[in-house]
């Protein structure tokens, strides 16, 4: 009876460890789910993020329950960060005498209308728009959700996360797909305010996912550069995956129409094919190293014809919206243009304490010009990197400026760690720029999709400094 029982025990112990081992994937796909079907839209007031943040409330609690099982080196940046940055949309919301508000700049308007309706001595808090200010606050735990969820995970598992930005990436493309296949504003565009006839995938604003996509292909570049299997697939089966992915994700963005999505997919195609034939310069058979060489020029100049085959075929039907859009003027273009001496102003105007996050477009309309004024308006300064001075002033430029100074710190010291491998810098830099650019002429950021990616990647990028034997090598692991 007892070697009954023992055998029973030892036959059902490879089945258990297999579940524990394949829970973590599974509670991050649980998530990734979620962020897909209710976080691609930047508005606070979509009616999708009723069910977000609850629910990316009860990831966080499991990781943060899970959290002692796990030590990663170089994630405390990030969680400082994400504290310095809660910590001072905080503040906004906390009201201050009405002799200290009333000497902030950029208040004077509101002084006036308090003396004109008998309000004086009223306690009030630095942003113009509490309400708003608390909804930025709130946003907040998407991005610590991922976190979280990134660090309970597996340190030897860790490119899971790229992997899972591919498959998001990979959706969001057939998704566009099938929107523009499908009657405009039906059942597969997600939100209420969205771009109804264009190819957004997951997301509410074309520009975001196409920028999207054309992160993804760098990332799939770099993948594939660094000879990772996607999740338990061997290498043959992963390399025809990412190949397919990168045909779908690049048919997506030139489909698109965003000019912003076409730009960072031609710089992600650009630093990709280079990651493609610099990682063939590491092999250290002389042999294989030569014909792997010889083989990924070929292969690179095999791309680059298709690539101008394709979007030579897509702009002769005239099914190629980007590039006409970057011929014809744009009129939404030339006011975002007349609109930038007024961005600069409202900069002048609440630096350095700023206006309060999420109460861009409440300060917008103090400042507005007559000559700009339109049935529609500018819910966001279409650049984010101005916006974040107008909503934040001084205290966010500082968290700004030393985030940036962190990443690229960490990308050159995994670079030196690497035995000087370009590949990393070239990706990290890449991302970087893609993600720069972006941000000059819209908001990607801001949608909860995007700011766990994002997170994702910096965590990934402050743990491959610590775990080189994992991500460093740019071997087959």
């Amino acid at each position: 009876m007892q070697t009954r029982m023992n055998a029973k025990k030892t036959s059902r112990t490879p089945y258990s460890r297999d579940v524990v081992e394949r829970a973590p994937l599974l509670l991050l796909g649980a998530f990734v789910l979620v962020i897909c079907l209710l976080g691609g839209s930047a508005r606070g007031d979509a009616v999708q993020l009723l069910a977000l943040r609850p629910i990316c409330c009860l990831f966080a609690g499991y990781a943060f329950y899970r959290l002692g099982s796990q030590r990663v080196s170089g994630l405390m940046p990030l969680y400082v960060g994400l504290g310095l940055v809660g910590a001072l949309v905080a503040i906004q919301l906390i009201p201050l005498p009405y002799r200290i508000w009333s000497e902030l700049p950029g208040r004077s308007m509101v002084v006036q209308l308090d003396i004109a309706g008998d309000q004086l001595g009223l306690w009030r808090p630095i942003s113009l728009s509490p309400s708003r200010t608390a909804n930025s606050l709130a946003s907040l735990i998407v991005p610590l959700a991922a976190v979280l969820l990134f660090h309970i995970y597996p340190n030897n598992r860790k490119k899971d996360f790229l992997a899972w930005i591919i498959v998001i990436a990979l959706c969001n493309s057939m998704l566009g797909i099938l929107q523009l296949l499908g009657p405009s504003g039906g059942a597969l565009y997600f939100y209420e305010f969205t771009n109804a006839t264009e190819a957004v995938g997951f997301f509410a604003n074309r520009n975001h996912s196409s920028v999207f996509s054309g992160m993804s292909l760098l990332i799939i570049s770099y993948f594939y550069g660094q000879n990772w299997s996607i999740f338990r697939f061997n290498i043959r089966y992963t390399n025809i995956l990412l190949s397919t992915g990168f045909i779908i994700i690049f048919i997506s963005i030139i489909l698109n129409g965003s000019r912003a999505g076409f730009l960072c997919g031609g710089i992600a195609l650009f630093i990709g094919l280079i990651i493609f034939n610099v990682k063939n310069f590491y092999d250290t058979d002389h042999k294989i190293g030569k014909l792997s060489r010889f083989s990924s020029i070929v292969g690179s100049i095999a791309i680059l014809i298709f690539s101008a085959a394709l979007i030579l075929m897509f702009f002769v039907s005239d099914r190629l919206p980007a590039v006409t859009r970057i011929i014809e003027s744009d009129n939404m273009s030339n006011i975002r243009a007349k609109a930038m001496p007024t961005l600069f102003e409202m900069i002048g105007t609440y630096w350095p304490v700023g206006a309060g996050f999420g109460t861009f477009d409440k300060a917008y309309f103090i400042h507005e010009r007559n000559e700009l004024l339109m049935p529609s308006y500018f819910n966001q300064a279409h650049n984010d990197l101005l916006q974040i001075l107008i909503e934040g002033g001084a205290p966010i430029a500082l968290i700004a400026v030393a985030g940036i100074l962190w990443y690229i710190f960490s990308a050159l010291k995994l670079f030196s760690s690497t035995s000087s491998n370009i590949c990393h810098l070239l990706f990290w830099f890449g991302i970087m720029m893609i993600l720069a650019i972006a941000s000059l002429v819209d908001y990607p950021l801001r949608t909860p999709i995007f700011s766990a990616v994002t997170v994702w990647l910096v965590a990934f990028l402050y743990t491959a400094r610590h775990n080189l034997g994992s991500f460093g090598s740019g071997r087959r692991s």
